[in-house]
């Protein structure tokens, strides 16, 4: 496999930890003690992690170090059933110190980190001050590239003073572009492209990837060093059936969901969370997700599984059928470029949190192929799942299957 630094492991078994180990970092969250969910983490056979390093959480727009802040629940009063975005608010930190002392741990039990951000997607909703939030978005479109880049870069030289750069895995200027608050077009290309090279430029040590999900790879800059796409392989069952169905479909009534026929089977018995009130508390994250969460707060899980296990029997094989397509056209794709390959993101879509469907119910059959086509591909980073760290459901319901498949993945090599 060309392109990978000899520091690096031959294969990077990894764990998502997305944004939740800052914002649920509080007190009796699942990240309160970054050394035990490490542990946690090897002892599942993973060997690297990725992370929102808070860019623009650990320094000011203009660079300074910004000191303690605090983070408030994506949406005020709820969450119970929502991944990854599950924390109960009012956690604090020095986002910059609490970055540095989780590389201090990688470089401690042997893990390597992946650094990006989600910041322009949807991790700013968690940041409690709103004239924080409102810097970080007053941020011109256009300088938002190279702003990233810029705030990686202090941090990258900071690590490198510290002696933790050697476990970094590699680094991205911003998770999804395409689905984030960037420019669009050729100009997003060009701004990338710049970004890329001017990290690459100040740290030759590490390797910069750019993180995509659309499979256009006329986006994807030519100077980035990893391949990484995305793969949803059941994106079209959510969005037709699962979500389609439901708070998506046409003619969809939130004043009387019981009416609509799927909503009726899978909601909890008993009063609802009012549609108009939980708009109101959701109003400041991306339009999209809001009906789909207020649905996941009023779900019964289990008649949520009964109902995907049903429609399954119908989608697994065209879904099986994604997933082949796209790995073997990612690694064509890199290939061509000359690219280690990377899959940081992937499975189904977006599940509810307390659903087992995808834990140890029929869902695991997409993630072991998914795991079967990693092998096959000769992926190098491989993460079995998106929903894998410690505050999701598998962490503790499913550990002997992650450990397994990462087994499985690393032992490929």
């Amino acid at each position: 496999m060309t392109g990978i630094p000899e520091h690096l492991p031959r294969k990077l078994a990894i764990s998502s930890w997305i944004w939740s180990w800052i914002a649920g970092g509080g007190p009796g969250e699942p990240y309160e003690n970054l050394e035990t969910c490490m542990v946690g983490l090897k002892e599942r056979g993973f060997n690297a992690l990725r992370a929102d390093v808070g860019l623009n959480w650990g320094f000011t727009i203009d660079g300074r170090p910004r000191g303690e802040m605090a983070f408030r629940q994506w949406i005020e009063g709820y969450g119970w059933n929502l991944a990854t975005v599950c924390d109960f608010g009012g956690a604090r930190h020095d986002v910059l110190e609490r970055v540095i002392h989780l590389l201090e741990l990688a470089k401690k039990h042997g893990v390597y980190v992946i650094l990006t951000s989600w910041e322009y997607q949807d991790s700013s909703w968690h940041v409690a001050d709103p004239a924080i939030r409102a810097e970080v978005m007053g941020v011109p479109i256009e300088r938002r590239f190279m702003r990233m880049a810029e705030q990686m870069d202090r941090l990258l030289m900071i690590l490198g003073d510290r002696g933790l750069k050697r476990n970094i895995a590699f680094v991205e200027v911003h998770n999804e572009p395409e689905h984030s608050l960037f420019p669009e077009g050729p100009e997003s290309v060009d701004q990338h492209t710049a970004a890329i090279a001017m990290l690459r430029e100040r740290h030759p040590d590490v390797m910069v990837s750019a993180d995509f999900s659309s499979h256009k790879w006329e986006i994807v800059p030519a100077n980035a060093q990893v391949f990484d796409q995305h793969i949803y392989a059941g994106g079209d069952w959510y969005f037709k059936v699962l979500y389609g169905q439901t708070v998506l479909a046409d003619g969809f009534d939130p004043a009387h969901p019981r009416r609509h026929e799927p909503l009726a089977r899978v909601l909890r018995d008993g009063d609802l969370v009012p549609w108009d009130e939980f708009m109101i508390a959701a109003e400041n994250i991306r339009p999209f997700w809001r009906p789909v969460d207020w649905m996941f707060e009023n779900l019964d899980n289990e008649k949520w599984d009964r109902w995907l296990t049903e429609s399954y029997a119908e989608w697994e094989e065209p879904i099986h059928e994604t997933a082949r397509k796209y790995f073997a056209l990612d690694a064509h794709e890199a290939q061509r470029r000359g690219l280690p390959l990377v899959l940081d993101e992937g499975g189904f879509f977006y599940p509810p949190r307390y659903s087992r469907f995808e834990v140890d119910g029929p869902g695991l059959s997409l993630l072991d192929l998914f795991t079967d086509l990693a092998i096959e591909h000769d992926y190098w980073g491989y993460m079995p799942g998106t929903y894998t760290g410690p505050e999701q459901l598998v962490w503790g319901a499913n550990p002997e299957w992650l450990r397994m498949t990462n087994e499985r993945f690393r032992s490929s090599e």
